[in-house]
């Protein structure tokens, strides 16, 4: 007669080693995020005006004077999106030629837009439309560590514009949170305008 404990101890066991066998859980893959690279200097060889953005729905807010913004034709604050609900606003500024528009209106472009924007009317390059380009930054509290308590601070501004591309003979100052956003909102009203 075999032993029960034998018995009882084999069947255990056999248990324990075909439930002990290795798995490997299967990683999930981890979604791959395409960075889209935009280019911010175009030139397909054609002289645009402010009628090709009227004409694709800009509504032009004001027009700025451009006597002190070098070599300029006419510079126009305003918004556009493809639908009410995507609505951004973008200043336009003219020039003669691609040429010109690189060699002249860069600088007052990288004064005007990204984090290190001028915003005092005593730094800036060209004081017309400064106001435009503020935006409000959001409230921050910060901890004053004499009082032991916490108070807002408002009212520091930034600029309203991430970024600048050129196309043809328009620098295009896109607003945005950072240079990506303000890259795909230009290229968005660049492509809008179909062959130009």
């Amino acid at each position: 007669m075999i032993n029960m404990k034998k018995i009882f101890l084999i069947f255990n066991i056999i248990l324990i080693t075909s439930c002990s066998s290795d798995v490997t859980p299967t990683p999930t893959p981890v979604p791959k995020e395409e960075k889209v690279i935009f280019e911010q200097v175009i030139d397909k060889g054609n002289i645009l005006s402010s009628k090709d953005f009227f004409d694709i729905g800009f509504n032009e807010y004001k027009e700025y004077n451009v006597s002190k913004l070098t070599e300029a034709t006419e510079a126009w604050y305003g918004y556009w999106g493809p639908d009410e609900d995507n609505v951004k606003y973008y200043e336009l500024r003219f020039y003669p030629d691609h040429s010109t528009a690189v060699s002249e209106g860069t600088p007052f472009a990288k004064d005007a837009t990204g984090d290190d924007a001028k915003l005092k009317r005593q730094e800036t390059m060209w004081r017309v439309g400064l106001p435009d380009r503020k935006q409000d930054a959001s409230c921050q509290q910060r901890y004053n560590l004499q009082r032991s308590s916490l108070r807002g601070e408002c009212g520091s501004r930034v600029s309203k514009y991430a970024d600048y591309i050129i196309f043809n003979n328009v620098i295009m100052l896109c607003e945005g949170k950072d240079s990506n956003e303000a890259f795909k909102l230009c290229h968005s009203l660049v492509n809008s305008l179909k062959g130009k």
